[in-house]
C-alpha cells in the first residue's frame, strides 16, 4: 500500500513539473494557484481587519466605561459605600470599582459652544478601572485639583482650545432634584483650566467627554459639597464574565438602578460588525469556490495533455483507485500551494498594515481614525483548512471520472 502511494506521489510530481504543449497547462495551473491564494488572502485580511475593528472598539469602551456599568436613572446615589459593599456581595468576581458623577453640560470655547458629558471622577479609585490616563496626549496631565479639566481630543478641536487655556462649563440645572416651589435650579457656570487632552480612540467619546475631579462636578451641580454619585464603573477579574455579572446584578437591583455590561453600551454597532463579518466571509468563500473550479479545469486539461501517459499506466497495471489517488493528489497540491501562498501574502499584508497606519478613516463615520488589524490564529487555521478542503472536494469529481476512463480510448487517440 505504501509503495503504491509513493508511486502515485512520484507520478503526481512528474505531471505537475512536466512541460505541456504550448505551456497552456502551466498557465492554467498558475491561474488555479493564484485564484486560491487571492481568495485566502482576501478572507484573511478582511477577517483580521474586522477583528481588529471589533477589538479596538471593545478596548475603547471598556477603557472608558468599565467592563460593567452600574448607574441610577433617578436620584443620585447618596450612600455610596453601603451600595458598593452590597454590589461586591452579589458579584464576588469584581477586581476594582470606582464611583463617578456624570452630568450633561455645555462647553463654551473660543470657536463656539458644544454639548457633551462632564464626568467627575474619583482619582483614588479611577486608575485600576479606567484607562483614560494612559491615553493622554503629550504635555498633558490628569485633573487633580479643583477647577481643572481633561478634554477629549475632538471636543478640544471643536472648541478651539489647548492645554493651559480656560474653558467655560455651563450646566442647565443646578440640582438633580426638582423644587416644588421654584422648579429646577438656575443654570450654573464655571470656568475650568484645561490640564490635558485625551485621545480615547473612538470619535463618539473624543467629541463629547470631559473629565474633572469628583468634588468639582459635585459643587458645580449642587453649589456645595455633596458626596453624591450617579454611577459605578466596574472592572472584573475575568473580563469574559461581564455579561453574566451584569445579568446577576440586574436580578438583585431594580429601579432606579440599571446594570449594563460593555457589549450592551454599543450593541447595535457590535452586532453590525459581527453581521458584516459573516456576510463578507460567505462572499469571500464564494471566491475560493470559484477558484476551485480553476483547479477542476487544470485537472481536465492535464488529462487532455497526459492522455497517452495515463493509458500506458493503466496498461502497465495501475489500478483505477491509484488513478483516483494520483489526480486527487495533484488537485490537492494545487489547493495546498494556493493556500500556503495566500497565508504568506496575508501575513505580510497584515504586518504592513500593523506597522504603517497609512489608511486613515473618517472618525465621524467609522468611529475609529485608522484601520486596526488583529490576527486570531484559530480563525486563520480554520480558513486555511477550509480552503484546502474546498480544493480537495473539487478534485473528487474529475479524479473519479478519470479513474473510470477506458485506457484503450487514450491509446487509440494517440496512434
Amino acid at each position: 500500500m505504501k509503495s503504491r502511494l509513493k508511486l502515485s506521489l512520484e507520478i503526481a510530481v512528474r505531471f505537475l513539473l512536466s512541460k505541456s504543449r504550448g505551456n497552456f497547462l502551466s498557465f492554467i495551473t498558475i491561474i488555479s494557484i493564484v485564484g486560491v491564494s487571492v481568495g485566502v488572502l482576501a478572507l484573511l485580511v478582511v477577517t483580521s481587519v474586522v477583528n481588529g475593528f471589533e477589538n479596538e472598539l471593545s478596548r475603547v469602551i471598556t477603557g472608558t466605561q468599565g467592563e460593567v456599568l452600574f448607574y441610577t436613572r433617578a436620584s443620585p446615589i447618596r450612600d455610596r459605600e453601603a451600595l458598593e459593599k452590597k454590589i461586591r456581595e452579589f458579584a464576588p468576581g469584581i477586581e476594582a470599582m470606582t464611583g463617578s458623577f456624570v452630568s450633561e453640560v455645555m462647553f463654551h470655547g473660543p470657536d463656539g459652544v458644544a454639548g457633551g458629558v462632564l464626568e467627575g471622577v474619583d482619582l483614588n479609585t479611577w486608575a485600576p478601572v479606567i484607562s483614560v490616563g494612559e491615553r493622554l496626549n503629550a504635555g498633558g496631565s490628569l485633573p487633580v485639583n479643583e477647577g481643572e479639566i481633561l478634554l477629549g481630543s475632538a471636543l478640544a478641536e471643536k472648541l478651539g482650545v489647548k492645554v493651559g487655556e480656560a474653558i467655560r462649563v455651563i450646566i442647565p440645572f443646578s440640582s438633580m432634584e426638582e423644587d416644588e416651589d421654584q422648579g429646577f435650579g438656575a443654570p450654573r457656570v464655571q470656568d475650568f483650566k484645561i490640564v490635558g487632552i485625551v485621545h480615547l480612540g473612538m470619535y463618539d467619546y473624543d467629541s463629547k467627554y470631559a473629565y474633572a475631579p469628583l468634588v468639582s462636578v459635585q459643587r458645580l451641580v449642587y453649589g456645595e459639597d455633596q458626596d453624591f454619585i450617579t454611577s459605578f464603573r466596574i472592572k472584573l477579574k475575568n473580563p469574559t464574565t461581564a455579561q453574566a455579572v451584569g445579568a446577576e446584578l440586574s436580578q438583585h437591583f431594580g429601579f432606579p438602578y440599571r446594570v449594563r455590561d460593555w457589549s450592551q453600551l454599543n450593541r447595535n454597532l457590535l452586532y453590525a460588525i459581527k453581521l458584516e463579518k459573516a456576510v463578507i466571509a460567505v462572499l469571500l468563500t464564494a471566491i475560493m469556490v470559484v477558484a476551485a473550479f480553476n483547479v477542476i479545469s487544470a485537472l481536465l486539461m492535464m488529462v487532455y495533455e497526459k492522455e497517452k501517459e495515463i493509458s500506458i499506466l493503466r496498461v502497465l497495471g495501475v489500478r483505477r483507485r491509484d488513478h483516483f489517488i494520483l489526480f486527487a493528489m495533484i488537485g490537492s497540491a494545487l489547493g495546498l500551494a494556493g493556500t500556503v501562498a495566500g497565508v504568506i501574502l496575508g501575513t505580510i499584508s497584515i504586518l504592513i498594515l500593523r506597522q504603517n497606519r497609512f489608511i486613515d478613516l473618517p472618525a465621524e463615520v467609522y468611529h475609529l481614525e485608522y484601520l486596526p488589524v488583529i490576527i486570531r490564529w484559530t480563525e486563520w487555521c480554520a480558513i486555511g483548512v477550509m480552503a484546502f478542503v474546498i480544493c480537495f472536494l473539487a478534485t473528487v469529481g474529475p479524479a473519479a471520472r478519470i479513474a473510470r476512463r477506458n485506457p484503450v480510448e487514450g491509446l487509440r487517440w494517440t496512434t
